[in-house]
C-alpha cells in the first residue's frame, strides 16, 4: 500500500495540469476531495488557470466556485494558507501509478461518480477514442506544455477498427476533447469497454462503470500507468501493442482487438 502525502505537504503537479491526465488525477479529484472532506469550494479558495480543462471547475462544482488565476500569479502568490486562499494539494497517482491507498482513491471515485456521471441500468456500447488535431492552444504558444496526444500518437485506421467492431456489438468513435464534460461522461457511463491509444483519453475509465474494462493500444516501452490504474479499481485490463507511436492497424491487429473486446464485454 502507497504512503501518500499529507495536506499540507508541499507538492508541485509534474506535467502540466492544462493536459487532461494530470489535471484529473493531479488536481481535480484532490480538489473534489477538498471539497468533500472540507468544504472548500465557493470559499474564496484561488485555483490555476487550467486553459481548456476550466469547464470542469464549473461542471464539478458550480458556476463561479473558485478564483481562477494565471498560472504565473498562481506560482508567485505568498500567501500558502490552507483551505482559504489557495488550495495546496497531494496527488492521486503520477507516471508510475497511483500515490494513495486503494480505498481512498476507490471511495473518491465513487463519490466522484455518483455526482458527476450520470447511471444507465446496463453499459452497452463499446467506446473508441478518436485522436484528432489539439485545439489551437496547445500549438500557438499559450500552452504551459505545447503538443497534444495526435502530435505524439495516432492511428490512421480506427474507423475500420470501430467498423469492424459494429459487426457484433454497439459501437462509438469519440473525441472527447470536442465535448463537454457532460457529454464525455454521458458517453462514459453507457461504456462496457474503452478502446485508446496510450493518452490521456484513457483516463476516462476512472469513471466508468465497475464492471467495465480497458484495452489499450501501446508501446512495449510506454508507461504502465492506466493499467496500474484500472487493475487498482479492480478493472479488467488488456493491452495490445504497437511497432510505432503512428501506426495504422493491420487486419491482424484490428482482429486481435476485437477478440479481446468481445472477451471484456
Amino acid at each position: 500500500m502507497a504512503t501518500y502525502l499529507k495536506p499540507g505537504d508541499s507538492f508541485k503537479p509534474s506535467g502540466s495540469v492544462e493536459h487532461f491526465y494530470h489535471f484529473v488525477l493531479q488536481y481535480l479529484l484532490p480538489l473534489f476531495e477538498l471539497e468533500m472532506t472540507k468544504g472548500v469550494a465557493g470559499k474564496g479558495s484561488i485555483v490555476r488557470d487550467c486553459g481548456p480543462m476550466n469547464v470542469w471547475f464549473d461542471f464539478v462544482f458550480g458556476p463561479d466556485a473558485f478564483s481562477i488565476v494565471s498560472r504565473e500569479s498562481f506560482n508567485n502568490l505568498s500567501s500558502r494558507r490552507l483551505w482559504d486562499k489557495q488550495i495546496e494539494l497531494d496527488t492521486f497517482a503520477n507516471k508510475h501509478g497511483l500515490t494513495v491507498d486503494a480505498t481512498r482513491f476507490k471511495e473518491v471515485l465513487a463519490a466522484f461518480r455518483e455526482k458527476s456521471v450520470p447511471p444507465v441500468l446496463s453499459a452497452d456500447t463499446v467506446t473508441v477514442l478518436d485522436r484528432r488535431p489539439p485545439p489551437a492552444f496547445y500549438l500557438d504558444g499559450s500552452a504551459e506544455k505545447p503538443g497534444g496526444g495526435s502530435t505524439r500518437r495516432s492511428i490512421s485506421n480506427l474507423d475500420q477498427l470501430s467498423h469492424k467492431i459494429s459487426e457484433t456489438m454497439n459501437v462509438s468513435l469519440v473525441d472527447f476533447g470536442e465535448m463537454s464534460p457532460a457529454s464525455q461522461l454521458k458517453v462514459i457511463s453507457n461504456t462496457r469497454v474503452l478502446v485508446g491509444q496510450h493518452g490521456a483519453g484513457l483516463v476516462h475509465s476512472l469513471f466508468m462503470n465497475d464492471d467495465a474494462s480497458v484495452v489499450e493500444m501501446k508501446l512495449e516501452k510506454s508507461q504502465d500507468h492506466f493499467q496500474i490504474l484500472n487493475e487498482g479499481l479492480g478493472r479488467t485490463y488488456r493491452a495490445i501493442y504497437l511497432s510505432e507511436e503512428h501506426a495504422t492497424l493491420s487486419p491482424r491487429l484490428i482482429a486481435e482487438i476485437v477478440d479481446e473486446v468481445s472477451a471484456g464485454s
